[in-house]
């Protein structure tokens, strides 16, 4: 996306814009069936007599009920975005995150209302055993527990679904990173969506719960009472590692939007779980004033297309159409420089300076008229 994200557009000769209704001399002409050579279907205004005598006036003559100024532009459609992008949010809620997870709530659900007509979202909170938001608080079996799927799966304007699930979402055991992130794996393969997806993972601690980790030799993340009896709190960096590693082959990039202050070791994990995510680097939020920002930042690098579908109805004809952002006509760019094209029959694309307003929102709409010759650069 580019910095200027105002709709820059090239001022057109003024014919362009003007009346729909076609000269024999513009390329959309066509002869009116019925009507002699020369006549467009319209009733003229000039009453002099010729030499085949007096003109019928436009109450007495016979004309077709097809004519340009009837059809043309008759209608102003809205479109709908041509979706390619899936985000499952897999969402940290464990004990430490108190003072965050309000505001990554609202932070959420900010982002899903702003972009959910764009972007197919999920929702997927850690631990969590069933149902959904169950988790008590001291019990291995409960606190270390990665949810079994997605509590809201992605699908089109979940934004409602998305508040509704986050609203009584309490702070909850520990941090079963890796275990969740190889269920959002699991999940993301059987959700055939056909679009790019991705893995947003909000969290604000180093992972944990593994407990096959040797108590006595692993990196102990308990300071007071150690991991002898209680290998859980053992840091559990591998395993996150490759689960991350297996997402990416999957073709799933993973984000990380890490919450809190950070010093040294957390801070430098986190950065090799984005690596290994195929981000590069993680996105801190180390207040909560930040996380929306953070989150913002992310979501300008998903990859969302200016594609939109097209919905002319069976009496419109999708080859005769005109494209408006924000009420300025766009015209047809085959360049694909600043303009529109086809992709395919029902599927057409913005480019340049006009996709990225379109992008950045700072267009009121997007629409399509049809019936008039289309306008083209």
């Amino acid at each position: 996306m580019t910095a200027n994200r105002a709709l820059l557009i090239a001022a057109l000769p003024a014919a362009l814009f003007g009346g729909c209704a076609p000269t024999s001399d513009d390329p959309g002409y066509r002869d009116v069936p019925g009507m002699p050579d020369g006549d467009d279907g319209r009733a003229g205004t000039d009453d002099a007599p010729s030499d085949d005598g007096p003109v019928e006036s436009d109450v007495d003559r016979e004309v077709p009920d097809f004519g340009w100024d009837a059809v043309c532009d008759a209608e102003d459609l809205p479109l709908e975005y041509d979706v390619d992008s899936d985000v499952l949010i897999v969402l940290d809620r464990s004990g430490s995150m108190a003072m965050t997870l309000p505001a990554l709530k609202n932070a959420v659900n900010a982002i899903a209302v702003a972009s959910d007509d764009r972007i197919w979202f999920g929702l997927m909170p850690f631990p969590s055993s069933v149902p959904p938001n169950e988790c008590r608080l001291v019990a291995p079996d409960t606190e270390c527990a990665a949810p079994a799927t997605a509590h809201v799966p992605l699908g089109p304007s979940r934004a409602p679904e998305i508040a509704a699930a986050l609203a009584p979402l309490r702070i909850c055991g520990s941090t079963p990173t890796a275990a969740t992130l190889r269920r959002a794996r699991e999940y993301l393969r059987s959700a055939g969506t056909g679009h790019t997806k991705y893995v947003l993972l909000a969290t604000d601690g180093v992972p944990n719960c593994n407990s096959t980790l040797d108590g006595a030799t692993c990196t102990c993340l308990d300071t007071e009472t150690g991991c002898a009896g209680r290998p859980e709190a053992c840091l559990d960096d591998t395993a996150a590692y490759q689960a991350l590693d297996d997402l990416l082959a999957d073709g799933v990039r993973t984000y990380v939007l890490g919450m809190g202050s950070w010093m040294g070791g957390d801070r430098d994990l986190m950065n090799r779980m984005a690596e290994h995510g195929g981000t590069g680097r993680f996105y801190p939020a180390e207040d909560p004033s930040r996380i929306l920002a953070a989150f913002e930042e992310i979501m300008g690098t998903i990859v969302v297309s200016c594609r939109f579908d097209l919905s002319p109805g069976p009496e419109a004809d999708p080859t005769q159409v005109n494209l408006h952002v924000g009420g300025e006509v766009i015209p047809r760019d085959p360049s694909h420089t600043n303009g529109w094209d086809y992709v395919d029959e029902d599927t057409v694309e913005f480019y340049g300076p006009v996709c990225d307003a379109i992008l950045g929102g700072d267009v009121s709409a997007v629409s399509a008229s049809y019936g008039c010759p289309t306008v083209v650069l």
